[in-house]
């Protein structure tokens, strides 16, 4: 039985965050673990999907060596859309904030399951994705006889409209060590860049003017704040923090519920 499965890019890589803790993937093995978990025989394709900014010479992109490998895999593909720059601006002090979001992605994954299936391209779907956005792409595909599977990490992100509408769930988190990559000894960290720590307090005000009513928790932004540019885990952050500390750019302080919030200092 052919399976071809479909990654949305964004989706995949925050419960990525969540349940690996920092870990790498085989990618070759996971799609063949995904195969055998929809009972397929044959991958006839691997579609990863995601957003990528336009290139920038003070700001490395580590996103665009990880696709370069991917689509290096064996039948895999990779599916790029430019990010949509917009800004908003701070009903506080005034100063406006950019930043990008994604574009087309979804859209384009839903008619790209849609028109492959329509084409006998596969006979199981695997998509590796709980959004309710990507529910009527999977009652597509089953009403021309296909079967969909989706695929989260624990169900993060999991919607439950697209959960009944598929076959069944195939948990990642479960067959981590299935397709983990063997860890390398790591180097010990070195001091934190400019860019890196500019990033960070580019997206601190970012979370300022989200947060205007309130403020924004450490735990919060080291954790769970999704930016561009951020470090993936928390440890990554916390240098950054510790770094920004010391040149008395933020400061820590207790909201008025008693829990620490971080803020950026006047330069």
């Amino acid at each position: 039985m052919k399976v071809a499965i479909f990654v949305d890019g964004k989706n995949f890589y925050m419960g990525l965050q969540k349940y690996t803790s920092g870990r790498r993937l085989d990618f070759s093995r996971l799609a063949n673990w995904l195969v055998t978990q929809a009972d397929g025989t044959r991958l006839v394709g691997c579609h990863y999907y995601t957003g990528v900014e336009a290139p920038a010479p003070d700001r490395p992109n580590p996103l665009a060596g990880f696709l370069a490998m991917l689509e290096t895999q064996r039948g895999h593909f990779v599916h790029r859309f430019p990010r949509e720059s917009q800004s908003i601006q701070c009903s506080e002090c005034g100063a406006t904030h950019s930043f990008t979001r994604e574009k087309e992605v979804d859209t384009t994954m839903v008619a790209d399951m849609l028109r492959m299936a329509a084409v006998d391209a596969f006979d199981a779907l695997v998509l590796v994705s709980g959004d309710a956005d990507h529910a009527p792409a999977v009652e597509g595909v089953r009403s021309l006889g296909k079967i969909a599977f989706v695929a989260t990490w624990g169900g993060y992100g999991l919607s439950s409209r697209i959960r009944n509408a598929s076959f069944d769930h195939i948990d990642l988190a479960k067959g981590l060590a299935n397709f983990e990559a063997p860890q390398e000894e790591a180097e010990p960290p070195g001091e934190p860049s400019d860019a890196d720590t500019r990033v960070f307090l580019e997206q601190l005000r970012l979370a300022e003017a989200h947060f205007a009513s309130g403020y924004v928790g450490v735990n919060h932004f080291l954790t769970r704040w999704k930016g561009d540019g951020l470090p993936p885990t928390a440890d990554e952050r916390q240098r950054l923090l510790d770094a920004l500390l010391l040149e008395r750019k933020l400061e820590i302080y207790l909201a008025g519920d008693g829990k620490k919030a971080l803020r950026t200092l006047a330069p």
